[in-house]
């Protein structure tokens, strides 16, 4: 998957939930006479209740300069050099996307949208992102990473001294980007990356246009999982502010949902039938997810 995968409307999907949540129960009560648990209606419950929040832009908003590079002992290639001192001003940002499944409630995609305003000859361009496919073998490790930025404005990793052996079987070209903290090579823009989804399938574009986007895929993530997004940005010089609009959403394992579903599904209403075995379209609709705007003040120092 490379193209962009629409957002939910989010309103809409909470509408949905809850009237299939009605519509469950309804018939689970009426089969079960009160003996049996309702497996179905706790299970769409579980899905209304969890929560997906943000967390702040501007905690970690940084002002990029050819100075702090200097001082972290990188030398910027001569394109950005230029771009610096007479074009653009560069900022990294780094924001959280936190999920809180309820017990027992299953996602398998946890996505994320990020996009910067204005439009037109004012428009931020989006340099670079993180995470991003490539550094999957990575992320796999579990452990707490530093990100920097290399001369190329490209990511480095620092990870924690207990990878060493890890470190040694790298291939070579991961290991001119990554090495143990204390010998990283790049400016540090975030000193700890959280990245809490564990072996996941991560999808990321959007460079080099104002939206960008990450999908991220695990069959049954289960348990709260806060994502660290990561961009460096650049706006025409002089740009003093910009508006940042989030939207994160989360789509239920249907396989999931479908088997606590089984007992009642032949006497649900034909539209949640038509719905359910359609499970894609049914994980986009049933989605949970949360959008927010932002107006941030750029930092000159």
């Amino acid at each position: 998957m490379s193209k962009r995968i629409s957002p939910p409307d989010l309103e809409a999907a909470n509408i949905l939930l809850r009237e299939l949540f009605e519509e469950v129960n309804k018939w689970e009560s009426q089969l079960a006479g009160g003996i049996k648990l309702p497996v179905g209606a706790t299970a769409v419950q579980g899905l209304r209740q969890t929560e997906i929040s943000f967390g702040n832009p501007r905690n970690k908003l940084i002002f990029l300069t050819e100075e702090a590079f200097k001082e972290a002992g990188v030398e910027l290639t001569p394109i950005f050099r230029k771009q610096m001192r007479g074009e653009y001003d560069f900022y990294s940002m780094s924001l959280t996307v936190n999920l809180r499944p309820q017990p027992g409630a299953q996602f398998r995609w946890l996505c994320c949208e990020l996009d910067f305003s204005p439009k037109g000859k004012s428009e931020p361009i989006v340099q670079t992102i993180f995470p991003q496919s490539e550094w999957r073998t990575v992320m796999e490790w579990g452990v707490g990473m530093t990100l920097g930025l290399n001369e190329n404005l490209n990511w480095s990793v620092g990870v924690d001294g207990t990878q060493e052996t890890e470190l040694a079987n790298l291939a070579g070209h991961w290991k001119a980007n990554i090495a143990s903290k204390n010998k990283l090579k790049g400016f540090v823009v975030v000193p700890e990356f959280t990245y809490e989804a564990g072996r996941s399938e991560i999808t990321a574009v959007g460079e080099g246009g104002s939206t960008c986007y990450w999908y991220i895929q695990d069959a049954e993530m289960l348990k709260k999982t806060t994502v660290e997004f990561a961009t460096v940005f650049k706006v025409p010089q002089g740009t003093e502010s910009i508006k940042l609009r989030g939207i994160a959403w989360a789509e239920a394992n249907m396989n999931w949902l479908s088997a606590n579903l089984r007992d009642v599904f032949g006497e649900l209403d034909d539209r949640f039938k038509n719905l359910l075995q359609q499970k894609d379209k049914a994980a986009r609709q049933l989605a949970r997810g949360i959008s927010e705007e932002w107006r941030l003040a750029l930092p000159k120092t």
